[in-house]
C-alpha cells in the first residue's frame, strides 16, 4: 500500500495526456482478477487494520500508521482523552475542537502538482469534514459537493455506482484542457453494497463495466490506474459473543468504550486491570479472536509502536480469526479490518 504514491507519480510521468486514478473502495485482489481482465496488476497488501480510515491515508501519504497516526476507524484523540470516529471527525462524547487525531503529511496529490493538474472526484468524501478528509485530499482541487441522496441511490445499486463514475471522469475529462497532464483520482464507494452482499453478481458485472469504460478513456489517450483499500469476508452474527464482548468492555474494568475497525478491535482498559482484561477477553472469545496485548503487535509484524500510537491505541487488542467475531456494527454480512487474505490483498491495476 506505500508504493501506491510512488507508482501513480511515475505512471504521470510517462503519461501521455495524464492519468485516471479509480479509487475503489472495498475491493479484493480476488475479485479484481475475476473481472478485470485487461488490466495490468499487481497484488498489494493493506494496512494493519485493513480499513479505509487507515488504509486510504497510506495510500496518498506512502506513510505507514506510525506515520500519520489513523490507528483505526475509531480510537483516542489523546489530548482530550476521548473516542473519535476519525472519518466523521466526530467525538463520541462532549469534547473541545480540534481533536489529536492524527499527523496531516505530505499527499501524492501535493507531489503531484509541479507538473499536472490535480482534481479529485470525492463523490461520498466530498460530503464529509474534520481533519481526517482535509488531511487525505490535501493539495487536490475540489469541486461541488455532491447530492447525497444521490450518491445514496448510486453507492446500493453497483450497476448504477459504474455508470455515475463513468459520467463523473467522462465530464472532468471533457472539462480540461491539454495545457498540462491531469491526474484526476475518484472514489469509487463499492463499500456499501459490498458489506450487504459481498462480491455478487452485481458488484462483479459493475467491476466489469469499469474496465469497459477504463478501456474507452485508454482510447482517447489516458492512461487508467485503479486500486483499493482493502478486501471482505463473510461474517456470522453471534449474540452470544457480542454479549461476551460486552461483558468485558464496562467502565469498571476500562477507561473508554472500546475502539477499532471491524474485525480488529481494541479494549481501553484501566491500567491496574490491564491483564486482567487481556485474560477475560480471551476467555470470552476463545478461539474466535487472537488477544494480545498491544505491546505483542510489533512481534507479529502488524504495528510498530511509538508514544503516539500508543497514546491513541487501546491496550487490548482483539484480531478476529473466525466469522463469529463480534462487530463493532452488528448486523454486516461482510467486513474487515482483520488480517486475512481476502482483508489484505488489493489490487494495483493499470490500463495504457
Amino acid at each position: 500500500m506505500r508504493a501506491v504514491p510512488g507508482h501513480i507519480l511515475g505512471t504521470l510521468e510517462r503519461a501521455g495526456r495524464g492519468v485516471v486514478v479509480l479509487a475503489v473502495d472495498g475491493l479484493s485482489a480476488r475479485a479484481a482478477a475475476e473481472t478485470w481482465t485487461a488490466a495490468e496488476t499487481v497484488v498489494l497488501t493493506s494496512t494493519f487494520p485493513s480499513t479505509s480510515a487507515t488504509a486510504w491515508m497510506t495510500a496518498v501519504t506512502g506513510a505507514a500508521v506510525h506515520g500519520h497516526l489513523v490507528v483505526g476507524a475509531v480510537y483516542r484523540s489523546p489530548a482530550e482523552d476521548v473516542l473519535v470516529d476519525v472519518i466523521t471527525g466526530d467525538p463520541l462524547a462532549a469534547a473541545p475542537r480540534p481533536l489529536d487525531t492524527l499527523r496531516a503529511l505530505p499527499t501524492v496529490f501535493e507531489a503531484a502538482a509541479s507538473r499536472a493538474r490535480v482534481v479529485v472526484a470525492g463523490r461520498e468524501l466530498d460530503t464529509l469534514t474534520g481533519p481526517w478528509v482535509t488531511a487525505l485530499l490535501r493539495g487536490a482541487e475540489r469541486g461541488p459537493k455532491p447530492d447525497p441522496q444521490a450518491l445514496d441511490a448510486e453507492a446500493g445499486d453497483p450497476a448504477s455506482l459504474a455508470a455515475a463514475v463513468g459520467r463523473d471522469v467522462g465530464r472532468a475529462l471533457a472539462a480540461h484542457r491539454d495545457d498540462r497532464p491531469l491526474l484526476l483520482w475518484i472514489y469509487v464507494n463499492l463499500d456499501l453494497h459490498l458489506h450487504r452482499h459481498g462480491y455478487d453478481t452485481r458488484a462483479l458485472d459493475a467491476l466489469r463495466a469499469l474496465e469497459r469504460h477504463a478501456l474507452g478513456w485508454v482510447e482517447r489517450g489516458w492512461t487508467v490506474l485503479a486500486h483499493s483499500d482493502h478486501g471482505h469476508v463473510r461474517c456470522v452474527r453471534d449474540t452470544a459473543l457480542e454479549e461476551a464482548w460486552a461483558r468485558v468492555d464496562t467502565p469498571e474494568l476500562c477507561a473508554l468504550p472500546a475502539g477499532g475497525a471491524g474485525r480488529v478491535r481494541w479494549l481501553y482498559p484501566r491500567e491496574e486491570r490491564r491483564a486482567e482484561a487481556a485474560d477475560r477477553l480471551r476467555d470470552a472469545l476463545g478461539d474466535h479472536a487472537l488477544v494480545v496485548d498491544a505491546e505483542e503487535l510489533p512481534s507479529l509484524g502488524l504495528m510498530d509502536l511509538t508514544p503516539a500510537v500508543r497514546e491513541r491505541l487501546g491496550g487490548v487488542v482483539a484480531v478476529a480469526t473466525s466469522p463469529r467475531f463480534p462487530l463493532p456494527v452488528p448486523g454486516f454480512a461482510y467486513e474487515h479490518g482483520g488480517r486475512t487474505e481476502d482483508e489484505t490483498a488489493v489490487p494495483l491495476a493499470t490500463w495504457g
